[in-house]
């Protein structure tokens, strides 16, 4: 049965800015973790209620960056196969504005994992969008599992594109904020490009509840044990700190050149030009 985004309520709150995060991956990869783990370390004052039959698939807070009105932020987790494509005839914005893709790092599931990306292909096919047309982050979830592929590996064979990717371990909490904050700062900023997609859609507060650590979205330590590499951290921070989108250049390199030569060297020329027409 294919999971939907509910409608949301109609609130006497002034509607914020709206920005939608789809966490997508194959069954049991930690999706769910990292939502519990979001909600868990937002402020209560900063969390939105949202009527949903499974409150783990999906949960909502408020988020606002020094110098900006708020943003609401709506997070919803989905299996592969069980996304809804895009019919004939329905609206022609999609869920989503960005999207965090979460395999299970170990190797027993590397076919899975292939699949579920094949399947978010199709997906995005689905609404007319490709890899280039909407932010995404990888997360190689389950780092501490005995079989874990070297992130190296599984960057090779799912993120030939150098997309943004951070190693994570969901259930101790680890890499929960990194990808977060990364994929929060790429939808940002991709809206800001198109203001058009920006839509209000007013969510009731929750109730308020005991006091929880801040999510520290914008500022803060990294969480202890995450592994992050310091030149991922760095693009990281650049991207949310700097409002700098990454530039990404397609390569493509016919098989028959690498075949058979071991180590490939690619040189890459960049000429820098103010012709805005590319």
């Amino acid at each position: 049965m294919a999971h939907e985004v509910p409608t949301l309520p109609t609130a006497t709150k002034t509607a914020v800015k709206t920005c939608r995060l789809l966490y997508y991956g194959p069954v049991g990869v930690g999706k769910r973790e990292n939502l519990n783990v979001i909600h868990r370390t937002i402020p209560p004052e900063a969390r939105l209620s949202v009527p949903v039959e499974d409150p783990e698939r999906q949960i909502a807070f408020q988020f606002r960056r020094p110098g900006e009105e708020p943003w609401q932020v709506l997070v919803h987790a989905i299996d592969a196969g069980r996304e809804r494509p895009r019919l004939p005839g329905t609206e022609a914005r999609p869920p989503f504005d960005a999207i965090v893709f979460a395999v299970d790092s170990g190797a027993a599931h590397l076919d899975q994992s292939l699949a579920a990306f094949e399947s978010l292909k199709l997906y995005l096919d689905s609404w007319g969008l490709d890899l280039m047309d909407v932010p995404v982050v990888m997360q190689y979830n389950r780092r501490g599992a005995p079989d874990a592929l070297p992130v190296d590996r599984l960057e090779s064979l799912l993120n030939p594109w150098g997309m943004l990717s951070f190693p994570a371990d969901s259930a101790r909490g680890e890499g929960v904020r990194e990808t977060l904050k990364s994929i929060l700062g790429l939808a940002i900023n991709h809206l800001g490009s198109r203001p058009a997609q920006v839509q209000a859609a007013p969510v009731a507060p929750a109730p308020a509840r005991a006091a929880a650590p801040s999510l520290q979205v914008e500022y803060g330590p990294p969480v202890p044990g995450a592994g992050i590499a310091p030149e991922t951290a760095a693009r990281s921070k650049a991207i949310l700190n700097e409002l700098s989108p990454p530039v990404v250049v397609p390569v493509r390199i016919p098989r028959r050149l690498v075949e058979g030569k071991g180590v490939l060297r690619v040189l890459l020329e960049v000429e820098l030009t103010d012709d805005d027409s590319y």
